[in-house]
């Protein structure tokens, strides 16, 4: 059985009047998942199935358009979040503002990220595997390198979470199914 953690893109309260965390696990349990589980309201699923990465990624998106929504899906396996984990490339960052660490999940690369070398602020960014972290130092409130500049100056599809809900994902995806 594969696992698998789908990061669903620009989840928030005009998706949550068409469809609830709750509804999209049980979309995705009926669409052939054999263990479905949300972590919080802003698109996080932990799956298993016997299907690839990619078709997995078919499945939640067909998920997501049964209730007429047309949100993108990024897949990543248990190894490839505890990977980003293990790199931890900013401690720092994670002991002392994990909230403001972030995670863009990288769908499509577009033009790559040295274009944001170095960065216009006091932000750090670091590339793991085929993602992007960024610590924005404890001032993500003035930072002028907000995901969606990221993809503006980039061109790269993708989604972000903070470093907290990578670590509950990443613990989530190793859990047994229930």
């Amino acid at each position: 059985m594969n696992r698998f953690v789908a990061l669903i893109r620009a989840i928030g309260p005009a998706t949550h009047a068409k469809m609830s965390m709750r509804d999209l696990t049980d979309a995705c349990r009926h669409a052939g998942f054999a263990d479905a589980r949300s972590w919080i309201t802003t698109g996080n699923l932990v799956l298993a199935t016997e299907k690839t990465a990619k078709e997995a990624e078919v499945m939640v998106g067909d998920a997501l358009r049964s209730f007429g929504l047309a949100n993108e899906v990024v897949i990543r396996t248990p190894d490839e979040l505890a990977a980003i984990v293990r790199a931890d490339p900013f401690p720092d960052a994670v002991r002392d503002r994990p909230s403001e660490l972030a995670v863009c999940f990288v769908k499509d690369p577009g033009r790559g990220f040295d274009c944001l070398n170095p960065p216009t602020g006091h932000e750090r960014l670091a590339r793991v595997g085929g993602d992007l972290v960024v610590d924005y130092v404890g001032q993500i409130s003035k930072s002028k390198l907000l995901p969606a500049v990221i993809e503006r100056r980039t061109g790269a599809r993708l989604t972000f979470r903070n470093w907290n809900t990578l670590t509950r994902l990443a613990g989530m995806a190793t859990e047994p199914a229930r």
